[in-house]
């Protein structure tokens, strides 16, 4: 196939991306999550040249009962509701996308998001076409491009205000990057890889990991090592570094977010698995306990109104304890029981790759036919990485880069659309697994027909 033969059906299937994710927007009726409101609340602050957002932006409603600042903590309709905290919960990666296109409220600047999140899948699909073509030609390229383009999961996010699509086109770029990298044995290209991951890493933070594996890369890669090792650090550190200064200000720490990995590493502590999911554990008295313990240092009314780090620095304190906990827990159990303690691991990190759970579930035999799609998916997803090892280099080490975010995920609480920006490579690896298999039966059903149309031994032909 001719590179432009190829770009144009690159560019074609991109385009079919984009437009699959925009039907969505007015099939969905609520253009917002739970985290929608502190991200929208985050790019007005960067667009007013601050990083401090209202408490009220943290919220979260359970009804009847009312709204509750993330541990737990009851606010009733008070002005209070409009004291101002340092943001340290949110990295700034997606609230600057938001505040270059309006702020992302309610409105007009509403829709631009999208449909610049739009823009943006389109742009992920075709950039993950380059880089399964340099994995491994242009066939596979055009058939993982195909099957991305078709996959509704993914898309679905085009029509919600959340960081998934960006987080999905900082990932196929940095694996892009990184292929360059690799095989070209360029600085500017290791700088490039080491900027995606930090970039990602204010998107997502759950992607630090890419980091020091990015790092690692440009350290064992032929070429400049230590020049390209140093490059790529710096690029990471460049975008990474100022927010850690940032919380150290906010919180009197470095951390990459104020709350949400001791809540996460609590829920799988108490056994998050089939049959006990985190609704069943939210609920669970233990777990309850738990967290009540984590609001004993809560701050009262006078100080919220008073003091904008006293928020973010109690969520950062509860924080702590919950992990606390959480390892006191997990130690505990390994000892106690290590073999469920794996089992829970190894459902969680399962279920992280089921995007039927992302999904409406419908019942009886079309939730059956949701979950055989995803089985077929791992299953071939898993072959696909077994060929990848002998084929190309780049493309193993996004492999194990993808289980490696997949074990370390699970330890935690995990949710479907967790991988959903890596969903991309999964349609790769069942892409290599059936071109491979088409080859393979072609080759066979070739060489059937070449025996049979053969002239049998010492009858010449007539």
């Amino acid at each position: 196939m001719t590179d432009s033969r190829f770009q144009r059906a690159a560019v074609l299937l991109a385009a079919v991306a984009a437009l699959h994710g925009l039907i969505y927007v007015p099939l969905v009726h609520r253009h917002v999550t739970t985290d929608t409101d502190t991200y929208v609340a985050t790019a007005d602050a960067i667009a007013d040249g601050s990083y401090s957002t209202p408490l009220r932006a943290g919220f979260y409603f359970t009804y009847p009962i009312g709204f509750f600042d993330l541990t737990g903590v009851r606010f009733p309709p008070s002005p209070l509701w409009e004291a101002q905290e340092k943001q340290a919960f949110r990295t700034p990666g997606y609230p600057l996308l938001l505040a270059a296109v309006g702020g992302g409220g309610p409105g007009l600047t509403r829709h631009v998001a999208m449909i610049v999140q739009a823009i943006l899948l389109g742009l992920a699909t075709w950039v993950l076409a380059l880089t399964v073509r340099r994995w491994w030609g242009a066939v596979p390229a055009l058939a993982a491009t195909l099957l991305y383009a078709l996959d509704p999961y993914s898309k679905h996010y085009v029509a919600l205000v959340v960081t998934e699509t960006l987080a999905t086109v900082l990932a196929v770029a940095t694996a892009y990057a990184f292929t360059r990298a690799w095989q070209e044995r360029s600085t500017a290209w290791w700088t490039a890889t080491g900027a995606g991951a930090g970039a990602l890493t204010l998107v997502r933070p759950a992607f630090v990991l890419a980091v020091p594996l990015v790092v690692v890369g440009a350290a064992v890669a032929r070429g400049r090592r230590l020049r390209n090792t140093l490059a790529a650090a710096a690029a990471a550190a460049v975008l990474v570094a100022p927010w850690l200064a940032w919380t150290t200000h906010v919180v009197a720490t470095p951390v990459l977010t104020a709350w949400g990995e001791g809540f996460n590493l609590l829920l799988a502590a108490h056994g998050e698995r089939l049959g006990f999911q985190a609704a069943e554990i939210e609920r669970d008295p233990a777990f309850l306990a738990d967290l009540a313990a984590s609001r004993q240092t809560a701050p009262a009314a006078a100080a919220l109104r008073e003091d904008p780090y006293a928020h973010p620095r109690y969520l950062r304190r509860a924080d702590v304890e919950l992990r606390a906990r959480a390892r006191s827990l997990y130690s505990d159990r390994l000892r106690d029981d290590p073999g469920q303690v794996v089992w829970e691991n190894l459902y969680r990190n399962y279920f992280l790759w089921t995007a039927h759970h992302d999904w409406y579930q419908p019942d009886g035999l079309a939730l059956a036919g949701l979950q055989l799609v995803d089985w077929v998916l791992l299953v071939l997803a898993t072959g696909g990485i077994v060929l990848a090892a002998r084929r190309s280099r780049p493309s193993f080490l996004v492999a194990l880069f993808v289980l490696a975010y997949s074990v370390t995920l699970s330890t935690h609480h995990v949710e479907a659309r967790f991988a959903m920006p890596l969903r991309g490579f999964l349609f790769a690896y069942v892409a290599l697994a059936l071109t491979v298999a088409y080859a393979w039966v072609a080759e066979r059903r070739a060489g059937a027909r070449r025996s049979t149309t053969a002239p049998s031994a010492g009858f010449p032909p007539m």
